[in-house]
């Protein structure tokens, strides 16, 4: 009983490393289960939980999302991504089948949403290459990119209206790094990466990487 119970805290120790090491390094603390946040009604300024400002306490919601209640505990929104944070006084939340970040605010008392553009999303996160579905060719549904010294960080982001709900990164030869947002990854080894739906009986089109 002993030796099982010691090789269960190995698994369970193991499971909270991979766990871990499956969210990338954003610069960005993600908001936790039960973590309160303020929001300053008058700038418009997100923050850390204040007495003078409205507080949020984020819950577990429906399947992978959270909600957000007031102080009293009635349901107030929910953001529907999968990792939000706070940057610059602002709520930031990137959506895992939109491969999208967001930017979302209270107008005339209404939870209203902002999607960044790529612009925005690289001044936010300057350590990754951006790349769009726009920039890949419209012949090929390939793009080239270039790989320096070391491990390469790349964010897909989508700049379409379509969703990529079931979608994944695979590859032959190239060594990447693949984490629980969809759209990040962390090219070790050059080569051709694929990102393509992982039903394969449909006719949903394929996008190559060729890190070069």
């Amino acid at each position: 009983m002993k030796k099982i119970f010691i090789c269960f805290c190995v698994f369970f120790v193991s499971s909270l490393n991979v766990s871990a090491n499956n969210i990338p390094n954003l610069g960005y603390k993600n908001i936790k289960n039960k973590e309160t946040i303020s929001y300053n009604q008058e700038t418009g300024v997100w923050g850390k939980k204040s007495k003078q400002n409205i507080n949020y306490t984020k819950v577990k919601g429906f399947g992978t999302f959270y909600d957000y209640l007031d102080s009293n505990k009635n349901y107030s929104f929910s953001t529907n991504c999968e990792y939000e944070f706070i940057y610059k006084g602002r709520l930031i939340g990137y959506s895992n089948d939109n491969m999208k970040f967001y930017d979302f605010t209270f107008i005339n008392g209404n939870f209203e949403k902002y999607e960044l553009n790529k612009d925005e999303v690289e001044q936010m996160l300057p350590d990754y290459k951006i790349i769009t579905f726009s920039d890949f060719s419209k012949k090929t549904n390939s793009l080239k990119v270039k790989k320096e010294f070391g491990s390469l960080k790349l964010l897909l982001l989508n700049d379409t209206d379509k969703i990529f709900d079931n979608y994944s990164f695979t590859t032959g030869n190239a060594k990447f790094l693949e984490y629980s947002l969809r759209g990040f990854l962390e090219v070790t080894k050059s080569g051709m990466i694929q990102f393509s739906d992982n039903n394969k009986d449909n006719d949903k089109p394929w996008f190559i990487i060729l890190v070069r």
